[in-house]
């Protein structure tokens, strides 16, 4: 793509993201290439996701513990990312199977901040659908990639004072 077009190389101006399965990519990828994407955007990511037992993509392990990927934020140093994260009031499973988006994504967020991450949290009232999504898509590219966010230094400080 760089070779193609005027994109550039600074991973702080690069954003990755996508909804459901597609957070959950989006937070990996930044995870393994952090020296590409230096922005995480992940609307209700799928989070309660363990990987199959096999190559057979529906070989779940009914008995693997779940939250597979915050587990791998745990033990992997701290990587110079930004999230967005944000799920529905209406994404709970219901079914008990552990499928819902709600609970995981604060158990993600929780692990993110607790690593010294600069999260951007926030939960809609909707469920898991592009109708909510459309909603939180521009706060999410907004802290991301807005003016005052990309002038932050090493340090995720603005040179503009906190106001008091």
């Amino acid at each position: 793509m760089r070779r193609s077009y005027n994109v550039t190389a600074d991973p702080r101006r690069v954003l990755v993201g996508g909804s459901s399965y597609g957070g959950l990519a989006a937070a990996y990828a930044g995870l393994r290439h952090p020296e590409t994407f230096g922005n995480i955007l992940s609307q209700s990511g799928s989070y309660w996701w363990t990987p199959p037992r096999t190559n057979k993509p529906d070989d779940f392990d009914p008995d693997a513990e779940p939250n597979w990927l915050p587990k791998q934020f745990v033990t992997s140093p701290r990587l110079p990312l930004r999230f967005y994260l944000d799920a529905g009031s209406d994404e709970i499973d219901l079914s008990g199977q552990g499928a819902g988006i709600l609970i995981p994504t604060r158990r993600m967020r929780d692990v993110l901040r607790a690593k010294g991450y600069e999260v951007h949290y926030q939960e809609f009232i909707g469920g898991h659908d592009y109708l909510s999504w459309r909603g939180t898509l521009a706060d999410g590219l907004i802290l991301l990639m807005g003016e005052s966010s990309l002038d932050k230094g090493a340090d995720g400080q603005t040179g503009v004072p906190a106001p008091r």
